[in-house]
């Protein structure tokens, strides 16, 4: 299953003009030792079907420019890509709705071009994480120390998709973060229970 929605315009962020070390890299709270936020650095995209870019919503207005995202394909077979913000604009980056909350930022990033046949609803994680590891059909990322990686899986509801990230085995391990990506379409139901059911100990990711 392929989701690639062709983005309509996006503007370029502006040119820093204060000195360079400012200007690129990464926001300094994804770097060093704080913990991984799941509620503010994993969000489900959109992929352009030039497999080029991908497009994300963030309440966070003030991504930086050339901020590195590792972005993950959720398809079957799972497959890994990093890239880098390159827009951002306050506009829907797809058509349609639901249109994104008034206070949020749509950011572009891109990414390598032979990426065009990964498949699956991307995620994507801001900022510097651990290489990605591929494990047959499966994307594992260390993200929290002393937990196991994190794997992702993919499953749908009646009119939409369930994204999830686990510390371990997806369905017998703690789900850690969940997004729900709406297609305004009636689709065959896949999910279990523990991938849509409230959880207060799981970061709730952006919802489309």
């Amino acid at each position: 299953m392929r989701y690639m929605i062709s983005l309509l315009r996006y503007s370029i962020l502006p040119v820093c003009i204060v000195i360079n070390v400012a200007c690129r890299g990464e926001k300094g709270s994804f770097t060093g030792d704080a913990p991984f936020e799941y509620s503010t650095r994993m969000f489900v995209a959109d992929e352009d079907s030039s497999g080029t870019f991908v497009c994300f919503t963030a309440n966070d207005t003030t991504l930086l420019p050339e901020t590195r995202v590792t972005i993950v394909f959720t398809g079957h077979p799972q497959h890994s890509a990093v890239g880098r913000i390159t827009g951002r604009a306050k506009i829907p980056c797809i058509p349609g709705p639901p249109m994104p909350p008034p206070d949020s930022m749509q950011y572009v990033a891109e990414m390598p071009r032979d990426t065009s046949d990964r498949i699956g609803v991307p995620i994507v994680l801001l900022g510097s994480v651990a290489k990605p590891v591929q494990r047959g059909d499966t994307v594992t990322i260390e993200i929290e120390p002393g937990q196991p990686p994190i794997r992702f899986r993919l499953c749908a509801s009646t009119e939409g998709l369930h994204a999830t990230a686990w510390a371990g085995v997806p369905l017998t391990s703690s789900r850690r973060w969940h997004a729900y990506y709406y297609l305004g379409y009636d689709v065959e139901p896949t999910c279990k229970e523990a991938e849509y059911r409230p959880d207060s100990t799981a970061a709730s990711g952006e919802v489309r």
